[in-house]
């Protein structure tokens, strides 16, 4: 059975319930026939906010077991306001059950998990009370997690948590990733040029703290959604008709593409008008023979569009999926058709 306590209370709230428990006769009195709690264990996850007032925090913290229970907790930081130099210094406070006491514990007895880190701990109340001093991280490591993330139509949003300077995003069709971890900057994220197969969609975010890129929140899924049939056919032509949208021009009798923007394709592979291209770092289509990773392609000497399901012009067969047949898989791949070494 666990025992659960969020509380959120000023040093002075934390003295006056401690009186007041006092005032009531909740103080027991030491019994030998009381048995003794070796090894305590807790778990603390805590937030502090930045330029808040001392007793706005959140802390939570969880016990195992039913022989002790989470009481009360103390902030020991001589400050009114919080700020990005602060390090959260907090005595949280246990009670030990009925017929029990706590025996003299050693740090090595004492288990503290989550966001917190052990610091010391000390028996009081003729060993009825322990209070454990705990640490949570620099202010300035904190990020709070994404309360809520919404999907509408293939558009994500969500609201900026404290701390967060960034976001990783894993935008996903029956429950796998389409098109890796991108990160944004923005509270939202289109991935309507996703949803182009009849599935159920939806979308993962996490908070990475601003300060420190390494340090990162926990995952917050969406609802699903689900897209058909006929929508997701219409998704596809959308997304074609947006590759294709730009204009040829010829320089010194190569063509390069120019988006509806002003910019330059960006290299790699594109679909224009029912044909692939691929395009250097200069936005000119490539021709000729082309490696990419371990795959030959024959890319138009002239016009730059990709061959498939033919013979080139050197007798070699490319598929349907332009790949050339018998491409290698290994060193051999560095050797283009018809090249010997």
């Amino acid at each position: 059975m666990k025992k659960f306590g969020l509380l959120r209370k000023t040093a002075a709230a934390a003295l006056f319930l401690l009186l007041s428990s006092a005032a009531a006769g909740t103080v027991f009195a030491y019994s030998k026939e009381d048995k003794p709690i070796r090894k305590v264990s807790i778990s603390v996850r805590g937030y502090v906010e930045v330029e808040t007032d001392l007793g706005e925090e959140e802390i939570e913290v969880t016990t195992s077991g039913n022989k002790y229970s989470f009481d009360h907790y103390e902030i020991e930081n001589d400050t009114f306001y919080w700020t990005e130099d602060d390090v959260p210094d907090i005595k949280i406070y246990l009670e030990a059950a009925e017929g029990y006491y706590f025996h003299t514990l050693y740090a090595s007895q004492i288990t503290v998990h989550g966001d917190a880190k052990y610091v010391t701990a000390r028996t009081e109340n003729d060993r009825y009370t322990l209070w454990i001093e705990v640490k949570l991280p620099s202010l300035k490591t904190q990020v709070k997690d994404i309360e809520e993330v919404r999907l509408s139509n293939g558009l994500v949003t969500w609201d900026a948590p404290a701390g967060a300077g960034s976001y990783e995003v894993k935008f996903m069709r029956n429950m796998s990733t389409i098109g890796g971890i991108q990160t944004v900057t923005e509270c939202s994220f289109d991935g309507s040029k996703y949803m182009t197969k009849a599935a159920n969609y939806h979308c993962m975010v996490r908070p990475i703290n601003k300060n420190d890129p390494n340090i990162k929140g926990r995952w917050t899924d969406s609802p699903m959604e689900y897209v058909d049939e006929y929508n997701a056919r219409a998704r596809k032509e959308a997304n074609e008709a947006e590759e294709s949208a730009g204009m040829w021009s010829e320089e010194n009798g190569r063509w390069k593409f120019t988006l509806p923007d002003g910019n330059k394709a960006p290299a790699g592979w594109r679909q224009i008008h029912d044909k692939w291209y691929n395009f250097d770092d200069n936005g000119f289509a490539r021709t000729g023979w082309y490696l990419d990773g371990t795959k030959w392609y024959y890319l138009d000497e002239k016009n730059g569009d990709m061959w498939k399901n033919t013979t080139t012009p050197d007798g070699y067969y490319v598929g349907i999926d332009g790949v050339m047949e018998g491409s290698a898989t290994d060193s051999d791949a560095l050797k283009r058709p018809g090249e010997e070494w």
